[in-house]
């Protein structure tokens, strides 16, 4: 990311104070703190398109069958359903339900606060009827 600390505070600050903004605002408050890194844009977003490419190999069941995994440092990308590497289909493992209890994590912060919001809408239209 091309931004400075300060500015990266900034733009974090001004969302807490707006609880909702659209990206459009997000990046109106990013384009006058970016610095463009043209060789790192380029890295980007040829990363971008492996990733895209990746996520489409799928079987005929549309399960993906690629993943990228973390081997020391470097990044490698297993078919799934052809590697016979115990420990790359271990790594892949690992990330997965990594990525599901993080997922895990985030819905039930969802639907405390739903909760908590729906139970303060029920309060004020209890005191009104």
């Amino acid at each position: 990311m091309s931004l400075i600390k300060e500015a990266r505070n900034y733009i974090i600050s001004k969302f807490e104070e707006n609880p909702r903004m659209s990206k459009e605002e997000l990046k109106d408050l990013i384009r006058p703190h970016y610095i463009a890194d043209y060789p790192k844009l380029v890295d980007q977003d040829i990363n971008r398109i492996v990733n895209y490419i990746i996520a489409r190999i799928r079987d005929e069941n549309g399960v993906r069958q690629a993943f990228v995994i973390d081997d020391s440092g470097e990044k490698a990308v297993v078919h799934i359903d052809k590697s016979n590497d115990l420990r790359d289909i271990k790594t892949v493992y690992s990330s997965l339900v990594k990525d599901r209890d993080g997922r895990e994590r985030s819905i039930a912060k969802v639907r405390k606060r739903g909760q908590e919001v729906a139970g303060q809408m029920a309060l004020i239209f209890d005191d009104a009827l």
